[in-house]
This record gives C-alpha cells, sequence and structure tokens, in this order.
C-alpha cells in the first residue's frame, strides 16, 4: 500500500516530478501515473486501484487539473472511499471541487519557499497515521469482501474484528471519515461472528448440563456481541454528529447537513430504545447538530437527471410546474414537488432556453439546433418554427401571450406568433443575443448581448435605447413588475435602469473578487432580485442594492435563476447537471438586516408586538414580530449599548455608553427625557410597575431613578456595575460587578445579601417566579443561586465570557449570549437543551417574547436573529426536518433507499 496517490494533469508534469522525488528521499511510497497507462477498459480500474490502496490523495491543483475530467473522475473516486484529500496549490485555479475546496490548502506555488512547504506536506502526512493506515487495510478488505459477492470467508474475525471495532470507536469523527462500506464490512462481520456463536451453542446441545452450561457460555458471548454492537452503534452516532457538523460549516444553507443531522437523531432514537447509556454531552450535540441545520437550510429539493448541463429553467406562471433545459438535448417537465413528469425530445442540438406562455399551457425551447420549438402539456407532437441559420440562445413570451421573441449568434431579435410566422427582425446588435425579457404591459422588449450592450425596442421593432454602461457581455436582462429592468454582466455588476433607458443603480458584491454574474431575476413583487454567478452560487438582494445572503451548494457555475410565481421559491439551474429549489422565507428563523455596525442589547416589547435594537452605528432600531425596521432613533456620535422597554410600554430607553446618558423616548420615537449617570453606562432596566428606572455605570455605582428623571438612590460597588435586574415581584434589586460580586437590594436601597460570583459579572436575571438568579460574566459560567445565597447549579459550556442570561417568561427556560458567537438554552434546573449557531460575531444581547414561543438575539456580526424556539425536542426537530424533506426524499431519483426510509416513524406535518 502507498502512502500516497498524485492526481495531477499532464501539463504540471515538471512541478510534480519535483515533488515526487523529494517525497521518495523521505522514503514515502507514491503511487503517480508518469506516462498514462493505455486507456484500455483496465486502466481506470487500476487508477482506481491506486486510489482506493493509498493512504491518501494528493491533488495537484492549478487550471489544467481543474479543467481535467479525468482528475475529476479521480477526486469522486477518493471522495467515494472517503480517503483522506490533501490539496496542494501549484497554480491559482477557480472553480475547484468543494469538498478540496473547504480543506486547508498547503501553497506550493512558485513565490513560496518549497522547503516549507514541503515541511507542511510531510506533517499532514503524518497526521493520525496510524487511524490512516488502518482505514487503508480496512478498506482493501472490504472492497476484497464486495468484489467477491460479499462472501463471509472474506470478513473479518477474532483479533483482527476487535481491532476493526476498536479503531471504528476511537475514529469516530477523525478524517479521513469512516466509509459506509467499512461500517457495513465491520457490521457484517460482527453479525457473522455471533451466528458462529450460535451454530457452536446448537452443536454442542447433546444434554441438559452440557445444554445449560452451553448456553451460560452461549449467553456471555451474545451479551459480548450486544455490547459491542451498541458501541458500534455509539460510534456511528458520534461520525454521524461530526459528518453533520462539517457538512453544516462547509455549507449551512443546503440540505446535506440536516439529511446527517436526521440520521443522528435516529440513531440516539435507536440507542434509547436499546436503552444504551449515552451522555448527556452527546444528547446535546445531536439536539445542536440537527437544530443548526434546521434553522439554515435554504434548499428545499434537488431536480437531478439530465445528463448534461443545465441552461435554463422556468416555472409556469400557475405554479404547477418547473422546466428545465439542458446539453443533453432535452427537455424535461417537473410538477412543483420535484417529480419528473415528462422528457421532451426532438431538438437535434442542445437546448439553452425555455419559457412557459402566461396561460401555463404551451412552451417554449430554443437550441442550438436553430429551432424554436412549441410544446403543449402533453409533451406530444410539438410545433417548430422555420430552421435558422443561427443557434438560437434566447426566447421569451410577451405578458400577453401573443408575440415570442428569440435571439441568438447572428446578433439578430425576431418576432414571432405563436402560430409559428416571423414577425418582425430587429437588427442592431453587434453580438450574440443572450437574454431578452418583456415589460409587464409588453410593450418593450428588452435585449442582451455579447457586444456589452441592453437593447429597448418597442413592440413594433423599433429600436428606443440603447444602454451602454457595461463593459463586459452583458448575460441577463429581467423586467420587474414595477416596470424596473435589471441587467447582470460579465463585468461583476447589475444595473437597474427605468424604461427611458436612465441608469438607477449599479449593484455589486463587497468583495474584492467578485464574481461573473450569469442571470439576474426580478420576485414577483418587485422588492427582491437573485443572481446566478460564476463561483457557484446564488445572492439575494433588496431592490436597494443591499446584499440580503448568498446561498452556496451547486459543484459548477449557476447560469440561470428565476423565481417561482408566489415568490417563494427560487430555483437555480447550473452547468452541475442539477437545479437547486431554495426557499426565500424561513419558517423558524428571521434575521433582521439594517444596522450598519454591531448590535448590543436586544428587547422584546411587553406586548410583544415590537423588537428593539441597540446598535454601534449610533441607532437605536424598532422592528415588528415579522422582522420588518418601523423606526430608527438616531443619536449622533455615540454608540448605543443597551435598549429596554418599560413594562407598561410607554417608555424605550436606551443607553448612550460613552456619553454617560440614558435617552428616554415614547413609542413614537419622541426624545422625553435624558438622564445622565456621570460616567459610562452599561445597563438601564426599569421596575415591574415601570415607575422606577436604574442604570448601571463604570462609576462603580448603580443609580435609582423615577419616570421624571429625578434621582432617588445612589448604590455602591467596589468595581465597574454591569447589570441591574428587577425582581418580578418588585420587591429587590440584583446588581452584578466587576468586583465579581452580585449584591441584593430592597427597593430603599438597603443592602440584603452578597453572592460571591468568583468573575467580573456581566449579566443578572431574576426568575419569573422571583425564587431564583442567575449570574454570569468572564468566567463562561452561569450560576444558578436561592435567594438565601445558596448555589442551585452551574451552567457549563460556553467557551467564551458571557455577556446576558434571562429567563423565558414562562420559566421553563434560560438562554445565555456568548463572546463565542452563540447562543444557549437550557432547561430551568441547568441541563442544555441547544445551542443556536449561526452568527458571525459574538452575541451580546438576547431575549425572549411575552409568550416564550421566540428568542431574538443581536450580534456583533451586525444583525439580530429572530429563533423559533417553541417545543425544542428531539422529535419536533425531527418533524421539522423531515417536513422539509419531504419532497426530496420521495421524488429525487438519486436517493438511496436507506435514505428515502429516513423519516419512516416521524411524525411530520407534510402529507402524502
Amino acid at each position: 500500500m502507498a502512502e500516497a496517490f498524485i492526481s495531477y494533469s499532464r501539463k504540471d508534469k515538471e512541478f510534480v516530478q519535483k515533488l515526487y522525488e523529494a517525497l521518495k528521499q523521505q522514503k514515502l511510497d507514491i503511487w503517480v501515473d508518469w506516462e498514462g497507462i493505455p486507456p484500455t477498459a483496465d486502466w481506470r480500474k487500476e487508477i482506481y486501484e491506486g486510489i482506493e490502496a493509498a493512504d491518501n490523495f494528493i491533488f495537484i491543483i492549478s487550471p489544467n487539473s481543474v479543467a481535467s475530467k479525468v482528475c475529476r473522475e479521480e477526486i469522486a473516486h477518493a471522495r467515494k472511499h472517503n480517503k483522506r484529500l490533501v490539496p496542494i496549490v501549484w497554480q491559482y485555479a477557480e472553480g475547484i471541487d468543494p469538498e478540496l475546496a473547504k480543506i486547508n490548502y498547503i501553497f506550493f506555488q512558485e513565490s513560496n519557499d518549497f522547503e516549507q512547504a514541503f515541511q507542511s506536506l510531510l506533517k499532514a502526512l503524518d497526521t493520525d497515521l496510524a487511524h490512516v493506515k488502518q482505514h487503508t487495510r480496512l478498506l482493501m478488505g472490504a472492497l476484497e469482501w464486495d468484489q467477491k459477492k460479499r462472501n463471509n470467508s472474506y470478513l473479518l474475525q477474532g483479533s483482527e474484528l476487535e481491532e476493526a471495532e476498536q479503531w471504528f470507536t476511537q475514529g469516530a469523527g477523525k478524517e479521513p471519515l469512516i466509509a459506509p462500506l467499512q461500517q457495513e464490512y465491520i457490521g457484517e462481520s460482527r453479525k457473522a461472528q455471533r451466528a458462529r456463536y450460535r451454530t457452536k451453542v446448537i452443536a454442542l446441545t447433546s444434554g441438559f448440563v452440557i445444554s445449560t452450561g452451553l448456553a451460560i457460555v452461549a449467553a456471555i458471548g451474545w451479551k459480548q456481541a450486544d455490547h459491542l454492537r451498541i458501541e458500534a452503534q455509539k460510534s456511528e452516532l458520534r461520525a454521524l454528529i461530526s459528518a453533520s457538523d462539517a457538512r453544516f460549516t462547509s455549507n449551512r444553507n443546503t440540505i446535506d447537513a440536516l439529511i446527517e443531522g436526521l440520521k443522528a437523531g435516529q440513531k440516539l432514537k435507536e440507542l434509547d430504545t436499546a436503552k444504551a447509556n449515552i451522555p448527556t454531552q452527546e444528547r446535546a450535540e445531536v439536539m445542536d447538530v440537527l437544530g443548526q441545520a434546521v434553522y439554515w437550510v435554504r434548499e428545499r429539493d434537488r431536480l437531478q437527471g439530465h445528463s448534461d448541463y443545465i441552461q435554463s429553467v422556468s416555472f409556469s406562471p400557475d405554479g404547477k410546474a418547473i422546466a428545465t433545459a439542458s446539453g443533453d438535448n432535452t427537455i424535461k417537465l417537473w410538477n412543483k414537488q420535484g417529480l419528473l413528469q415528462k422528457t421532451l425530445k426532438g431538438h437535434l442540438d442542445q437546448v439553452v432556453s425555455v419559457s412557459f406562455s402566461p396561460n401555463s399551457q404551451i412552451l417554449a425551447s430554443a437550441s442550438l439546433d436553430g429551432t424554436v420549438k412549441l410544446w403543449k402539456q402533453d409533451g406530444k407532437e410539438p410545433k417548430t418554427f422555420k430552421k435558422l441559420n443561427t443557434k438560437i440562445r434566447s426566447v421569451s413570451f410577451s405578458h400577453d401571450g401573443k408575440i415570442l421573441a428569440s435571439g441568438g449568434d447572428d446578433n439578430i431579435v425576431r418576432l414571432w406568433n405563436i402560430q409559428g410566422q416571423e414577425l418582425k427582425i430587429l437588427k442592431g446588435h453587434t453580438g450574440t443575443i443572450y437574454s431578452l425579457s418583456f415589460s409587464p404591459n409588453s410593450q418593450i422588449l428588452a435585449s442582451a448581448s455579447l457586444d456589452g450592450t441592453v437593447k429597448l425596442w418597442n413592440k413594433d421593432g423599433k429600436e428606443l435605447k440603447t444602454l451602454e454602461e457595461h463593459n463586459n457581455t452583458v448575460t441577463s436582462v429581467s423586467f420587474s413588475s414595477h416596470n424596473i429592468l435589471a441587467s447582470a454582466s460579465l463585468d461583476r455588476t447589475v444595473k437597474l435602469w427605468n424604461t427611458e433607458g436612465k441608469l438607477l443603480s449599479t449593484f455589486k458584491k463587497l468583495e474584492a473578487q467578485s464574481s461573473k454574474i450569469y442571470s439576474v431575476s426580478f420576485s414577483p413583487d418587485g422588492q427582491t432580485l437573485a443572481t446566478g454567478n460564476d463561483d457557484n452560487s446564488v445572492t439575494l438582494w433588496q431592490k436597494n442594492g443591499q446584499e440580503l445572503t448568498t446561498f452556496r451548494g451547486h459543484s459548477s457555475r449557476v447560469n440561470q435563476v428565476t423565481f417561482s410565481p408566489d415568490g417563494r421559491t427560487l430555483a437555480s439551474a447550473s452547468q452541475d447537471k442539477s437545479v437547486k429549489l431554495w426557499q426565500i422565507d424561513r419558517p423558524w428563523q428571521t434575521i433582521l438586516t439594517g444596522h450598519q455596525a454591531g448590535v448590543n442589547r436586544v428587547n422584546f416589547s411587553g406586548d410583544g408586538k415590537a423588537i428593539a435594537t441597540a446598535s454601534d452605528d449610533k441607532t437605536v432600531k424598532l422592528w415588528n414580530q415579522q422582522g420588518k425596521q418601523i423606526k430608527s432613533l438616531p443619536v449622533n456620535d455615540y454608540t448605543i449599548w443597551d435598549v429596554n422597554f418599560s413594562p407598561d410600554g410607554q417608555i424605550i430607553a436606551a443607553v448612550s455608553s460613552d456619553e454617560g446618558v440614558v435617552r428616554l423616548w415614547n413609542r413614537q420615537g419622541q426624545l422625553l427625557k435624558t438622564l445622565k449617570h456621570g460616567d459610562r453606562i452599561h445597563s438601564v432596566s426599569f421596575s415591574p410597575d415601570s415607575k422606577m428606572i436604574a442604570t448601571t455605570s463604570q462609576d462603580r455605582t448603580m443609580k435609582l431613578w423615577n419616570r421624571q428623571g429625578q434621582l432617588l438612590n445612589t448604590l455602591k460597588h467596589s468595581a465597574t456595575v454591569y447589570s441591574v435586574s428587577f425582581s418580578p415581584d418588585d420587591k429587590m434589586i440584583a446588581t452584578g460587578s466587576n468586583d465579581g460580586e452580585v449584591k441584593l437590594w430592597n427597593r430603599q436601597g438597603q443592602l440584603l445579601k452578597i453572592l460571591k460570583h468568583g468573575a467580573s459579572v456581566y449579566s443578572v436575571s431574576f426568575s419569573p417566579d422571583s425564587q431564583t438568579l442567575a449570574s454570569a460574566g468572564a468566567d463562561e459560567r452561569v450560576k444558578l443561586w436561592q435567594l438565601d445565597g445558596g448555589a442551585i447549579a452551574s451552567l457549563d459550556g460556553h467557551s467564551a465570557a458571557i455577556w446576558q442570561v434571562t429567563f423565558s417568561p414562562d420559566g421553563k427556560m434560560i438562554a445565555t449570549a456568548s463572546d463565542d458567537g452563540t447562543v444557549k438554552l437550557w432547561h430551568k434546573d441547568g441541563t442544555l437543551i441547544i445551542t443556536l449557531t449561526g452568527h458571525s460575531g459574538e452575541v451580546n444581547g438576547i431575549s425572549f417574547s411575552p409568550d416564550s414561543k421566540t428568542l431574538v438575539s443581536g450580534s456583533k456580526d451586525g444583525t439580530a436573529i429572530l429563533w423559533n424556539v417553541e417545543n425544542l425536542t428531539l422529535d419536533n426537530l425531527m418533524g421539522r426536518g423531515c417536513d422539509w424533506l419531504h419532497d426530496y426524499l420521495k421524488n429525487n431519483p438519486n436517493v438511496s433507499q436507506s435514505d428515502r426510509n429516513l423519516c419512516d416513524g416521524v411524525q411530520t406535518q407534510t402529507k402524502d
């Protein structure tokens, strides 16, 4: 067995020879194909066997290798068997396989020091060496067993089986991950050994005494086997947890992490049925990976079945059908659940554009064979327009259904009626026509061209305007329902125009290396745009140019994007031979975007109808329950750290931290009063009756004020006071300080108790029944206290300081926000329920809605997130996940039978 297989392009042979010689000097056995194995039937077999027998798969990244079909096949085979991938960058390249892209590269470019890079490579090859070598040995054994028609004589037994099971247990989550075939191989070996035990027992049962003795022996054997089976299942659970988390880290929007998370959930339930002892930490990890997948998944379904790239996708206006056009010369029709209905054959070359008529009864297709065809829903006897001596690239129906426009390589736009009669020839472009779009009233046609321009034509074929602001090929045009035209270009921009041809705005990604754009589409309401990009991604934009989100998941360029008629689904067609269906709205989460800097504290109003967010951008923003911004309250020149509603809902208090001021507004945004504390302020809180206001400060004090702004009392700590909280029964006030103490006071300011937290206290909170106090701070833990000072529990799990802790209004949960970028939810007894992952910065603030069903979190990443936290149980999360995957698992032809049954027994809302 070789230490490594090198996959490379022959054009990079000189560099590979240098690398090979360096590795040979280290006495490493390297499998590399120098001259090319003769391309006979055995050629691919020999290559694949070389990959299988190697401990590591080294891929030399260059434009040549990335473009090589053979290299892609080698990567796919290595991935199939979970070989450890070691990507080496020889030359910069785009379009790298996504599984390679998520691994740390080793850079051997000419600008890098070869020896230093080589030492990094040796270190990578030496990492977890025993695990990797056993992975290879077991893979070779499993492959031989599989090739020999799974003959039991090739299975493991005795000490070999025990070693394999130990490797399986210890190797869960390690790279390379354990391959499914290896799992099956070890599992079947254990089954066979168990069967041998039983056979031996039966053969020796020749008397009562003997049979009794052997029954004891057999029972011991079976018990041991059962124990090993459960241990193997535990290892599989850990592997599934790791796999789901890895897929989420790689891409949180696709269904892959959710599938692995559901498998982990099912495995946990199996182990519970077997009464296996599963550590609390692992139970929480299952909830974490399943929860994060459920909250963040956006891919709803995949349309797979074409044998070549998909250039175009179109929803029927009635929303019942989806059409896809492919380089395999066919069109496929799917229902909205993703089930293939028909494959339309008739074109003699690649089909690159499809468009439904407004009444959904006719589908038009354009092909490089020079024809336009009209298909009825039954797919039979299409009407073919006269063949043109040019490749046709685009076709589009007018919104009144009377005209069909086509364009292609002859630089001409043609207008046809639906009987196939050519009505007009529109000349003016000097390059290929790539896209066409009619205005909502069908009076204007926009055309996009290789010549870098967009032209506007009236319905009579007269050129109205040429739009020349792009500086590269214009790939796509799309009219909104409000007569705004969007154009996308290889110049990496989207431009918006009015119907007179006036440039309104230009969109461009903020990244230094933004991507070429191949498609643009407006949502039906005209408020959102989607772009399909050369970097395999899809981007959503607000019409004002603000980037909303980017979906990643395709493994090649996105050729076209289009919205469903109801605007809830976005379809993306790709070079990777698939269409992905993305859900626009998030059913269990809403992201509040609008702040221009980090979000600090957040709070629900007492009636639950409004959310306030305080930000480093010097504003307080008010939002409704749906996440729409209602109002922005600016504070000049000062960061806003904390914000709070009075319990009666009449006043909003905001801390202008560095200014040392608290501002009081009414709900309409009118400034009522300013409270001057005297030094930097950290928090503000209202008493339950809304009559008293407390502020804490760097001046080591907590001050109490009435609503009119009159100072009532000043209470002291020996260091900065970070937090203050009134008990719900209005009898006590708690303060937390940098001095490591929590102090309990009555409303008159008399000190009742000092609780020693032991580290800086950043947050204090009373339970709804006023019987428990929580304190959190720099020591990364929450402490729960009885009011007499007795410690109840310690909530450990965060990996950085905790800035806020709060109880849910129903008293059943505790939420914590941390600098580690997560929010954790705990049962009131201190056991962890779930970790909410997704913020890309520190989480500073959290607040429950009055009904305890929603939690809002605010982060330094500039966003606030509304999380649906109702009924967070394993069964509920699995139900949510299975509802989401229903159509994919039922209808996608590439789903394995085991995955198709993944949701059997899970209670869902979906009806078949």
